[in-house]
């Protein structure tokens, strides 16, 4: 199946309160052939401002979350270092990106402590409100904020720090060139993903 970055939208799960809703669809949609290119300008862990265009010629596997995600930020970043270890040498054409939803308090620092725990490739992203709701929007990614013991519809002010967001939770395969492979909805087995993009590496083409 066929889809621009634009059709995802349709196909995204946001978890509300990070906890499991049931998934629709396959483990692994095709987007091929998509005009968007994900562009996007950032703040890496280490401090260092990166582009979209500082991974070309790496296939990209991204996942949007935050630091203080109880489970399935968790979850799914082991699953992205399970498929790395899976890829074997493979993996070295394969970059995995953590891009934080909540960069008020995800510094480069707060990343770099939190990246360290599943992967020595995986490279964390932050950056300004504004550049965080661009990519967002650019990957059709929701995010809202909510108090964990307070009515649904309470807003949270500014100085409440205690916060957990609600989240679409997928993982984005890009190709070298930024254009979108693949998206790998929450549960789906590191076997599964890696398998996928074995396919894509050693075809070196678009899915049919």
């Amino acid at each position: 199946m066929k889809l621009t970055i634009l059709a995802l939208s349709i196909l995204l799960v946001t978890y509300t309160g990070c906890s499991l809703s049931p998934v629709q669809g396959q483990d692994a949609v095709a987007v091929g052939n998509s005009s968007n290119r994900g562009t996007f300008t950032l703040t890496d862990h280490t401090g260092r401002t990166v582009t979209d265009q500082d991974f070309r010629g790496s296939y990209l596997l991204i996942f949007f979350g935050y630091t203080h995600c109880p489970d399935i930020c968790p979850t799914a970043l082991t699953v992205v270092a399970n498929v790395i270890n899976l890829l074997g040498e493979r993996a070295q054409q394969v970059q995995p990106v953590f891009i934080t939803l909540d960069p008020e308090r995800d510094t480069p620092q707060a990343l770099a402590n939190f990246v360290s725990y599943f992967h020595p490739r995986l490279i964390g992203l932050t950056g300004s409100l504004d550049q965080i709701d661009a990519v967002a929007k650019t990957y059709f990614v929701r995010s809202q904020k909510y108090l964990p013991s307070a009515p649904s519809d309470t807003t949270v002010s500014e100085k409440d720090n205690n916060y957990l967001l609600d989240h679409t939770a997928a993982s984005y395969l890009l190709n070298t060139d930024g254009s979108g492979l693949a998206l790998f909805q929450h549960g789906t087995p590191a076997t599964e993903i890696a398998k996928t993009i074995q396919s894509f590496i050693d075809q070196h083409t678009l899915p049919e």
